[in-house]
């Protein structure tokens, strides 16, 4: 069975580990293939050691378990623009649960949460041009593409990324 709670301190190397994994396989051909091979664990854990370290006040960070094997995570930033609302900064699922409903259950988890907390405000994503799978699933989930923008990635290559957004959370409700 499924359990969904809060992030801890334990969760980082399966959180990174993850994190990792999903970008050496989505980005592949989007970012470089020396940071993909050699550099994603380390600069991966290291940007979850600063979440967990020093977290922003307005973080949260959802994970899915089963057996205490991590299935995928979500982190928020609640109301986080003043105009779009909470930022959904990552949200990855473990490739045995894609196509199962995961990354739909963690969106609409922390969604109600950062409904709790900012019920007038929409939420918004970036998401990179090359990811049409993660666009595909945004988007029949109601977000539209708000713009287009440059992301400096760690590996120091600039990539154009779109912004999704939903304009209130209720849509995701």
């Amino acid at each position: 069975m499924i359990e969904l709670r809060m992030a801890t301190r334990d969760d980082i190397s399966q959180i990174s580990l993850l994190h990792a994994v999903n970008w050496q396989d989505i980005y592949r051909g989007i970012l470089s293939d020396k940071y993909l091979d050699n550099d994603i664990f380390e600069d991966r854990q290291a940007v979850w050691l600063q979440r967990f370290d020093t977290p922003e006040s307005h973080q949260l960070i959802l994970v899915a378990c089963e057996n205490n094997t991590l299935c995928g995570f979500i982190c928020i930033y609640i109301d986080n623009h003043h105009q779009w609302g909470t930022l959904i900064e990552n949200l990855h699922i473990s490739e045995h649960y894609k196509g199962q409903g995961m990354g739909k259950t963690l969106l609409t988890a922390a969604s109600q949460i950062a409904y709790q907390h900012a019920p007038t405000n929409g939420l918004y994503l970036e998401v990179l041009t090359g990811n049409v799978a993660a666009q595909q699933f945004y988007q029949k989930l109601g977000a539209f593409n708000e713009k287009t923008q440059t992301w400096q990635a760690p590996d120091g290559s600039h990539v154009q990324e779109f912004v999704y957004r939903w304009e209130t959370i209720k849509e995701l409700l």
